[in-house]
């Protein structure tokens, strides 16, 4: 999974979830899916890059960006969407306050700012 940015058609974040659903209809269960583009990574980073290895699994004193969501991926990756918030760099952004600052970037370039 990745963003591939910047590309015209390809909005960060959304394009992502078509993506997740191609891969779907590859064969790989939703738990394979969501493994691939979270701990695996976190594990490749750590062994073939040097970094510190404090990130990639949810414990004290780890490293982590989390998406609250509200129904489980596990079931219908669909359910990603149902996001409740997000925790980034220590900082809790309520789903409110996401929406909030989406709606703002998008008035913001439809301005043509």
């Amino acid at each position: 999974m990745g963003t591939d940015s910047p590309q015209m058609f390809n909005v960060p974040g959304f394009a992502l979830h078509r993506e997740l659903e191609l891969v779907g209809e590859s064969g790989m269960s939703n738990y394979e899916i969501l493994r691939s583009g979270t701990s695996s990574v976190a594990r490749y980073v750590s062994n073939h890059l040097g970094l510190d290895g404090n990130f990639g699994t949810i414990a004290p004193g780890q490293r982590a960006d989390l998406v609250l969501l509200g129904s489980n991926p596990l079931e219908d990756l669909s359910n990603l969407t149902d996001r409740i918030g997000v925790m980034v760099r220590g900082r809790w952004l309520p789903r409110t306050e996401i929406d909030e600052g989406l709606s703002a970037l998008a008035h913001k370039h439809s301005l043509g700012n």
